[in-house]
């Protein structure tokens, strides 16, 4: 599982407006028209404001036929949720664990709020100062009773860095994981040779390179692309 560090945001903060629901009575091709206008894969369906569950295009297709009415499916739908007042890691975790386009929202009474899609997920990272501000990153692999942030932060900080963000990958059937760094600095080969000293397996380094109206170019093109 990863976890990017970026501005604390609520799942109620994030709604994508765009994002409808769907009611029982609707049938299969009128979710499979919706889930195509909006480029996803999945909508929620409500009755009365109560969160029924979360139907797929891959459910529907593997309907007798795609004119049935939701209602008869209802029993096999999946339901996973977030409630407003959870954190953007949680739903970064429901939305990857569950493969899914879009995380439904609840209050604290399970009434839904609206549903918040990936695209939505991404374009809030993408906005994050650490995604935006120049820097270089690396991976180092850890044993996992080895890992200790403050340790790492102390070495970065030695070398007059300090981190913009960081996510940890777990190495399948392993104690083993990968911590992926971003630090303020493009030149990174004395953190690097610095974490070698320590005997730290170095897996990978990304250092920057161009101006930074390149990368305020690269950005607007993704911006343009979440928000056509």
């Amino acid at each position: 599982m990863s976890y990017v560090y970026v501005c604390p945001v609520q799942a109620s903060e994030l709604i994508s407006s765009s994002i409808v629901s769907l009611h029982p009575d609707d049938n299969g091709e009128k979710a499979l028209s919706l889930m195509d206008d909006l480029r996803v894969s999945h909508l929620p369906v409500v009755r009365n404001k109560f969160y029924l569950g979360l139907i797929s295009e891959n459910e529907i297709l593997e309907w007798v036929s795609t004119d049935e009415l939701i209602e008869k499916h209802l029993p096999n739908l999946m339901a996973p949720h977030a409630l407003g007042s959870q954190h953007l890691f949680d739903i970064i975790e429901i939305l990857e664990v569950n493969s899914l386009t879009v995380v439904p929202v609840l209050d604290k009474n399970k009434k839904y709020l609206g549903a918040i899609s990936n695209r939505k997920l991404l374009y809030t990272i993408a906005k994050s100062s650490a995604v935006q501000s120049m820097g270089g990153v690396f991976v180092l692999e850890i044993n996992q009773n080895d890992y200790s942030m403050s340790e790492i932060a102390r070495i970065i900080e030695d070398s007059n860095a300090k981190i913009l963000s960081s996510y940890i990958t777990s190495v399948p059937n392993s104690t083993k994981m990968e911590l992926t760094i971003k630090v303020n600095k493009t030149e990174i080969d004395g953190i690097i040779s610095d974490f070698e000293r320590f005997e730290y397996k170095i897996m990978a380094s990304y250092q920057e390179s161009g101006s930074q109206e390149d990368m305020m170019q690269r950005y607007e093109s993704l911006m343009r692309y979440l928000n056509p």
